[in-house]
């Protein structure tokens, strides 16, 4: 736990450190929003309803079993089956 406590200082040092040295790596997070209202659709209210939560599930699992594909065609193809 010693060393873990230490990883978010070091991670935000770093961060500073980038910011300082090379500003344009990375750069405001407001300036890569876009600010058209209404691009995205509209903020719902409630709860996600029943059909929402299962289209986002549907989504999330299509993303895993693609980023599983990929990484064992690559550990394949480097050899580290």
């Amino acid at each position: 736990m010693e060393i873990q406590a230490r990883i978010p200082p070091a991670l935000a040092a770093i961060h500073n450190f980038i910011r300082d040295h090379d500003p344009d790596e990375i750069f405001e997070f407001e300036e890569a929003l876009d600010t058209q209202p209404g691009l995205y659709g509209s903020l719902g209210t409630g709860p996600a309803r029943r059909t929402e939560v299962a289209h986002a599930t549907s989504k999330r699992d299509r993303i895993a079993q693609a980023m599983w594909t990929s990484y064992q065609t690559l550990t394949r193809g480097l050899g580290l089956e």
